[in-house]
């Protein structure tokens, strides 16, 4: 088993920013070793839930776009770590890299989160990055499998989700930071309909685990969530429908409605 840096071992007690390190450990106690991501790792100590897991010799990794914070994690963590933005697909975006307030930093182009960003005393700058599916940096790093993951990438979430496929990688908890209803809502119905049901909020962090995990949903969550999920599909479907059937120049007027509300945050 490699060593963790000298840095590292010498940091002790919870780390997570709500606890979630500790309640992860209570879920995996009788687990000696297993998988787990970090998607928006800061500096790989401060809120980090899965530092504990990296010292017990689970196999970790860590996803952080932000070339300043990366050489951070480079120097205070020795599992896999990934420089590229989890998002829906491949290519390039734009990041803003929140100076002073790093933990803010964003490849979304939201006016409402970057006006916070600046009255908190952060300044926003740009900087290009690689982008990437979630599935495919997890293969990269040879992970066929996740214990858990968490995504903390302020606002961009859905987009991490995306290209995530939970099916293939069956983590039994994701711990999502959704601080905005709006966003959350959306996150809520994409990972109900991949049978992911919501159990625990701790701070702004929600917990999904599979509706079939008995330990961790009570029956009565799983009924409620199966009859929730039906009626999301059914209006799936509707929209689908309506999609089909609406003409080009109304769409490309909706389309640009939600974008400009979606960038007002």
């Amino acid at each position: 088993m490699w060593a963790l840096p000298p840095a590292t071992q010498a940091v002790v007690g919870p780390h997570a920013q709500f606890g979630e390190d500790g309640i992860l450990e209570d879920i995996f106690r009788d687990c000696a070793s297993g998988c787990c991501a970090e998607v928006g790792a800061y500096d790989g100590l401060t809120g980090s839930a899965t530092l504990e897991f990296e010292r017990k010799g689970w196999s970790c990794l860590l996803v952080e776009p932000n070339p300043d914070l990366l050489e951070q994690i480079r120097r205070n963590r020795g599992c896999a770590i990934d420089g590229r933005a989890a998002s829906a697909q491949e290519g390039q975006a734009t990041f803003y890299v929140a100076d002073h307030v790093e933990q803010m930093s964003t490849l979304e182009l939201n006016h409402r989160h970057h006006r916070w960003v600046r009255e908190v005393g952060g300044e926003l700058r740009e900087t290009t990055v690689k982008t990437a599916r979630l599935d495919t940096i997890l293969e990269d790093a040879g992970f066929a499998r996740l214990d858990f993951v968490t995504i903390d990438v302020e606002g961009h979430e859905l987009d991490v989700l995306e290209g995530l496929t939970l099916e293939r990688f069956r983590p039994r908890v994701v711990i999502i930071e959704e601080n905005v209803p709006h966003r959350r809502s959306d996150v809520a119905k994409h990972m109900a309909l991949h049978r992911y049901v919501n159990f625990r909020r701790t701070g702004v962090n929600e917990w999904y685990a599979r509706e079939d995990d008995t330990d961790l949903i009570n029956p009565v969550a799983v009924t409620r969530f199966r009859r929730e999920r039906q009626v999301l599909r059914t209006r799936e479907t509707a929209m689908r429908l309506l999609a089909k059937y609406t003409p080009a120049a109304i769409k490309r007027m909706l389309y640009g409605i939600r974008e400009l509300l979606r960038r007002s945050g």
